[in-house]
């Protein structure tokens, strides 16, 4: 004998009873189960428990073709399938057919006192999906209460004390017990897969309302909501199935008017035909030139937008100031406070999202130039030669304001080309100067001097002439009344 002993054949034995067990060839159980009786005969009693042990591992073994998923630890969700599949016969299938109104009264009542005795529906947030859970692994217990004879056929309740294991193992007709679990288990998972998700919502109305007993429920289920007890139950069926029928003839026609809009859209798509490679430098365009609007122009235009940045900042902070403070002025006094203040010096160089330009490969167009935008103008003074905001003229005035009204509704159309390098200048110069808790707090300090003084108070002048800086940094200086833009003016 070798100083390390060798597997016996009762070791391995196990194993081999597995990999046949599952693939459900009764000739092979009979082989297997010869085997083991000579194997008990040969070895004694030892060899019996050895060959015994592994029985409960008979649904996964053989990992690798028939691996079935690992428990899940205590917080994970149940697996929806456990264990192994067969290819039924026809007889098999029928018996199950058979069998739905049964089947579908055990699972319900399993199905209820398990949820009613773990307490699942008073555990607060979440419960309902653990009793969703619960019924991928209801067929489990099924198995542990039921066995089907499909002699019958019928589902029968296992006598208390009943052993699977000795029956599978007491001779020939433990293929026909291993057979009858396998098939029990396939058709109820079947069966939960079209009714589970129904079913755990009922038992979860049922458990926590206290309104039914598991046999009860088992009852009410199976007769009133899936039509697979009582009377009448084949017409039921039938009527249930041609309503499907009908709704899944208008959920195609839905869908098939949907598919050709999306057809149409695309055909009206400029950019649809375009190749990749194309759509990926386009969109690179895009991005540059919503990152930087100056890249796509003219040096000359350029020229005139970057003095106009330097030359509009006094005039520009003044029209900001002055803005915000008539919006905050018609508020009530006690939304006049600092805070309230600030979201409104945020978004002084923004005039929301222009829904009249379409996003085009997820590259948003810049947004709309501010609304105090449409009540002046820069323009290029002679004497000295530097830009100051000047306000519109009435009849550019009246078609800015029509234009302002279409954007909100997205049927504005671009403005032309030099408003929208007006718009360009006074934006950028905004967002250059723009600091808004500073301005913010500068502004209310002068909303609570003014005190009651009403319409009278040039808060916002006053607080301009504070806060706003020209672009050498030396302070801004707006003259009183007779600056280059006045309230009046605007």
């Amino acid at each position: 004998r070798s100083p390390h002993p060798q597997p016996t054949m009762a070791a391995q034995l196990p194993c081999f009873v597995s990999e046949i067990a599952l693939r459900g060839f009764v000739r092979g159980w009979r082989l297997c189960v010869l085997l083991l009786l000579v194997c008990i005969w040969d070895f004694g009693g030892g060899v019996a428990a050895a060959a015994a042990e592994p029985v409960e591992e008979e649904l996964d073994a053989d990992e690798e073709q028939y691996a079935s998923p690992a428990p899940p630890a205590s917080d994970d969700p149940i697996p929806d399938k456990v264990g192994v599949e067969i290819h039924m016969s026809k007889k098999e299938r029928s018996s199950l057919k058979a069998l739905d109104c049964s089947m579908c009264k055990a699972i319900l009542t399993e199905m209820h006192t398990e949820v009613n005795k773990h307490g699942m529906t008073s555990k607060g947030w979440g419960s309902e999906s653990q009793v969703w859970e619960t019924s991928n692994a209801i067929c489990l217990a099924l198995l542990q209460t039921y066995k089907l004879n499909l002699t019958a056929p019928a589902l029968d309740r296992k006598a208390e004390g009943e052993d699977d294991e000795y029956g599978m193992m007491g001779g020939a007709g433990g293929a026909d017990v291993m057979r009858g679990m396998l098939v029990l288990k396939m058709g109820c998972q079947r069966w939960v897969e079209d009714y589970g998700g129904d079913m755990s919502g009922y038992i979860y109305r049922v458990v926590k309302d206290k309104s039914n007993t598991a046999e009860g429920a088992a009852q009410d289920f199976c007769v009133r909501h899936v039509n697979l007890c009582g009377k009448g139950r084949k017409e039921k069926q039938q009527k249930a199935r041609e309503k499907e029928k009908g709704r899944q003839k208008v959920r195609e026609a839905m869908v098939k008017k949907q598919e050709q809009e999306e057809a149409k859209q695309k055909e009206k798509d400029p950019f649809a035909a375009l190749p990749e490679d194309s759509k990926f430098g386009l969109q690179r365009m895009l991005e540059m030139a919503r990152d930087d609007p100056l890249h796509y122009m003219e040096d000359d235009a350029k020229e005139r937008v970057r003095k106009a940045r330097l030359e509009l900042r006094c005039d520009v902070c003044r029209t900001v100031f002055e803005d915000v403070y008539s919006q905050v002025s018609s508020k009530p006094r006690a939304l006049q406070r600092e805070y309230d203040i600030l979201p409104f010096m945020e978004g002084a160089c923004e005039g929301g999202k222009d829904l009249s330009v379409p996003s085009y490969f997820g590259v948003e167009p810049p947004p709309l130039p501010p609304a105090w935008t449409d009540a002046v103008r820069p323009q290029l003074q002679k004497t000295p030669n530097a830009y100051a905001l000047r306000p519109f003229g009435k009849k550019a005035a009246k078609k800015r304001s029509k234009w302002r009204k279409g954007t909100a509704e997205g049927n504005g159309k671009p403005p032309p080309a030099g408003e929208s390098e007006g718009d360009m200048m006074m934006t950028l110069t905004c967002k250059d100067m723009l600091e808004p808790a500073r301005m913010a707090e500068a502004l209310y300090g002068q909303i609570s001097a003014c005190g009651a003084s009403g319409p009278a108070c040039k808060a916002g002048l006053l607080a301009a002439a504070d806060v706003c800086k020209a672009a050498d940094g030396s302070a801004c200086r707006f003259g009183g009344d007779e600056g280059s833009m006045s309230k009046a003016e605007l």
